[in-house]
């Protein structure tokens, strides 16, 4: 009687390589590294977000927005109020979901990787996007009701609306490209 001897991780990971493919196996390791960079640099990427919603906020209130670090600052009634971009606000957060399913996609041969990454990228965008809307709702809620009522009844009630409805958009876009996608795709 003879006992199977496993193979060597060095043979099961050329053949994982085989299977998948060195061009798949390069872009999920770039996608996560991407992801890990993003997560390692979210200050930079909550400035950059501070910094679109402060021109956001000075093309539908005015010329005094500004963005300083993570916040944005405009001015209520004179004066200088503003909010935080935490890593809990901003779009990075909400777009790793979708980072997680496109790296577990892109080893699949079945599934295009240009899809993947189309649908990832898009995805990506909506998400942004609607965050982006959600940080405007917040300060125009602070011009129309005060600092407190209006940051109040939009950071908590209309912010999660708006953030849920673009978790929901967001992945219904990436499903859709997906699926679509790879049957275009495969169609030729």
């Amino acid at each position: 009687m003879s006992a199977a001897v496993p193979a060597p991780r060095a043979a099961r990971f050329a053949g994982v390589l085989r299977q998948v493919g060195p061009v798949r196996c390069a872009l999920t390791a770039a996608l996560l590294a991407a992801t890990v960079v993003l997560l390692a640099h979210d200050r930079a990427v909550r400035h950059a977000e501070a910094c679109a919603s402060a021109f956001l906020v000075r093309s539908t209130w005015g010329p005094d927005a500004s963005c300083t670090v993570d916040n944005v600052l405009f001015r209520i009634d004179g004066r200088l109020v503003g909010q935080t971009v935490t890593i809990g606000c901003s779009a990075v957060v909400l777009i790793v979901p979708f980072v997680v399913v496109a790296t577990l996609l892109l080893p699949v041969r079945r599934m295009p990787a240009v899809v993947t990454l189309g649908a990832l990228g898009f995805a990506a965008v909506v998400v942004a996007g609607v965050n982006q809307l959600r940080l405007l709702t917040i300060a125009t809620g602070m011009h129309l009701w005060g600092l407190e009522h209006g940051y109040g009844v939009t950071h908590v009630l209309a912010g999660s609306i708006v953030s849920t409805v673009g978790i929901v958009a967001g992945g219904l876009t990436f499903v859709v490209l997906l699926t679509r996608g790879a049957r275009v795709v495969r169609r030729g």
